[in-house]
């Protein structure tokens, strides 16, 4: 296996309920994904479940990965809902690769990565003053996790390293035990309990155990208006095109992603293409 920085694709399969578009738009981007981080960071795994290797396998992306494991989720379905807790495997790669860095399948390289020696490295932040993240020690917490009430800050894991081995299964296992059984809050966002599993803990016990907060692209954004309080981070990253986008924003994307694959990578035209009428 090539050195560098060592990534993790972390994935089970989910009810799809994005527009074809995106759902297009996503698999152009899941193989950008894998061969930007190899070419600017290091190797990269998949870690992820049979379904999941299977349509990646007919889609012609699974041997591009440097190393493959598979993620167990017998009995997981009887205490994790997958719609509500889509992240959820992310969780479990903190505790399986705790020296890792996590990064999303709908997120790319621009440029060399280089990751500080210390602290935990997030791609960006998010300003805590939006209703999303306001009064979060009223949430459902069966599991009494130790929550902030309302954040200064949220650490984004489109990109996550923790700041150590320790500290990934501390985050790791705090996030699991706050999502079994699939507490939900009434009046509050559906998203909210994973998001808090996911980035709101990841922040949180960094602060706790005296570890820095890295912002590894010096960006801000604002959950309450929906927009960048800085320039947008140096780093691809489409979560905001699932908010609904219009038509026009996806084929653009669309366009750039797999100009990008060609130009760039020597992907074929005709395997982008046959990759689309697959399943």
């Amino acid at each position: 296996m090539p050195e560098g920085v060592r990534g993790v694709h972390a994935y089970w399969q989910l009810p799809s309920r994005l527009p074809r578009a995106y759902q297009q738009l996503s698999r152009v981007t899941w193989l950008l994904s894998i061969r930007s981080w190899q070419r600017y960071a290091g190797p990269i795994t998949l870690y992820a479940d049979p379904p999941t290797m299977e349509w990646l396998d007919r889609l012609g992306w699974l041997s591009c990965y440097d190393q493959i494991e598979t993620l167990d989720d017998r009995d997981l379905d009887q205490r994790y809902d997958r719609v509500a807790c889509f992240a959820l495997p992310k969780l479990l790669a903190l505790d399986r690769y705790p020296d890792a860095t996590l990064v999303d399948t709908d997120a790319y390289l621009h440029g060399r990565l280089r990751l500080p020696a210390t602290g935990s490295v997030f791609a960006h932040l998010e300003h805590g003053d939006a209703d999303f993240y306001s009064r979060l020690r009223e949430l459902r917490n069966p599991a009494h996790v130790d929550l902030p009430d309302s954040p200064p800050v949220v650490g984004n894991t489109s990109l996550f390293r923790a700041a150590d081995a320790h500290l990934a299964r501390r985050i790791s296992h705090a996030g699991l035990s706050f999502l079994a059984g699939n507490p939900t809050t009434p009046g509050r966002d559906i998203h909210l309990h994973m998001t808090v599993a996911e980035q709101v803990l990841a922040t949180h016990l960094t602060t706790v155990a005296g570890q820095q907060v890295v912002n590894l692209f010096d960006a801000l954004w604002c959950p309450r208006t929906l927009r960048w309080l800085s320039e947008p981070p140096r780093f691809g990253h489409l979560w905001n095109l699932k908010r609904g986008a219009p038509a026009e924003h996806l084929l653009a994307a669309y366009v750039s992603v797999t100009r990008t694959l060609q130009n760039e990578y020597g992907v074929a035209q005709d395997r982008l293409h046959a990759a689309m009428e697959r399943i």
